[in-house]
């Protein structure tokens, strides 16, 4: 702020919008404060780990299991993104669109030029999904829960 004023007015609070857990703050004005309480936004979005499990047809090569991380956003033209990242299988940050249907979690990532198609269905709460994932004969499973 930086002036310093007396006398009444009126005070304007701003707060974007709010993508995680609810939250709150407290605004202190002459010595009075009032606390702003912020419902939580969608579980979906936010920082997300789990498990990609190999099934049928997959080379050897890939590991058994693979450990992987991402964010869920809200892109710039009010879609749903990905950003997904998994080592093991060679894929770091890759943005990738999300389809969001229902409960149903949908998106596309390529791993050594294979399109792989992911697919998951959402429980209740939207903090946690399991679903399966397939490309060019290889399927398997994968799980993953808000952080």
């Amino acid at each position: 702020f930086g002036a310093s004023q007396t006398g009444s007015g009126t005070i304007n609070l701003s707060v974007a919008a709010n993508p995680g857990d609810a939250r709150s703050g407290t605004l202190t004005v002459g010595g009075q404060s009032v606390t702003v309480n912020q419902a939580g936004g969608d579980p979906l979005f936010g920082n997300r780990a789990g498990t990609i499990a190999k099934g049928a047809g997959c080379p050897a090569a890939l590991p058994s299991a693979a450990p992987w991380t991402g964010e869920i956003r809200r892109n710039a033209a009010g879609g749903f993104e990905f950003v997904f990242t998994a080592p093991a299988i060679a894929v770091v940050n890759q943005v990738v669109a999300l389809s969001v249907t229902g409960t149903t979690l949908q998106f596309a990532v390529v791993v050594s030029n294979t399109i792989f198609t992911f697919t998951a269905t959402l429980s209740a709460d939207r903090r946690s999904f399991s679903g399966t994932f397939a490309g060019e004969g290889c399927s398997g499973t994968w799980t993953g829960t808000r952080q």
